[in-house]
């Protein structure tokens, strides 16, 4: 009987892993996003991604809270085995 929990558990784990992962990947794509306007930035041509800088930190501060929430959960899943 015990089998099929460390099975249960061991797939579960696994599958925040993936989202731990793709969620990564999310948040890299972001801080790339964010240095591409700010680096396209132009200040004397009146240039500014301002609102859309600060948005995408924002995104970039709320999946790195997801993953954070993700791993703390596979984490306590893994030591109840």
């Amino acid at each position: 009987m015990s089998g099929g929990k460390e099975t249960d558990i061991a797939t579960e784990a696994e599958a925040l892993e993936q989202e731990m992962a793709a969620v990564e990947e999310r948040k890299i794509a972001v801080e790339k996003r964010v240095r591409e306007l700010m680096a396209s930035e132009d200040p004397r041509a009146g240039v500014a991604y301002a609102q859309e800088i600060f948005a995408a930190k924002q995104e970039k501060l709320t999946l790195a809270t997801q993953h954070e929430i993700l791993r703390r959960r596979r984490n306590r899943l893994l030591m109840e085995q």
